[in-house]
């Protein structure tokens, strides 16, 4: 097998440009436009990322029913008042302090302040019951 095809479309290329110097200035001419064309596409995409990210956040909250905007995270720590364990979680000591990670309706993410163990999923019922998590 040899390029001899390949040689001749490339030099029948170059004499229908008008030898190699205008075939070179082609070239450069073919790659600004495409870098060109790059930039432009580049400045796009950054001007539309905040109108899609607007777009979606609303599309989010129609889906999810404005979960987010009714339980706010800000990464609160609440205090325990009565004793308890939940089944397969933490056991809850009286005094103890726990932080709210994440909410998704009952499912309440947290970190119980001075375990080693964290984070666990409780339910939001269960800490509204004992200690002054809001429910």
């Amino acid at each position: 097998m040899n390029n001899l095809g390949a040689y001749k479309t490339v030099t029948t290329l170059i004499k229908k440009a008008g030898g190699p110097e205008a075939a070179a200035k082609l070239v450069v001419l073919a790659g600004g436009l495409v870098f060109t064309a790059g930039g432009f596409t580049y400045a796009g995409l950054q001007k539309a990322t905040p109108v899609v990210r607007r777009g979606v956040a609303k599309l989010l909250e129609k889906v999810q029913g404005g979960a987010a905007r009714r339980y706010p995270i800000d990464g609160t720590t609440y205090t325990v008042d009565t004793a308890a364990s939940d089944e397969d979680g933490p056991e809850f000591a009286k005094g103890a302090t726990f932080t709210v990670l994440e909410r998704d309706e009952d499912a309440v993410l947290i970190a119980l302040d001075g375990s080693d163990n964290n984070p666990w999923f409780v339910s939001a019922t269960f800490l509204a019951q004992i200690s002054d998590f809001p429910g």
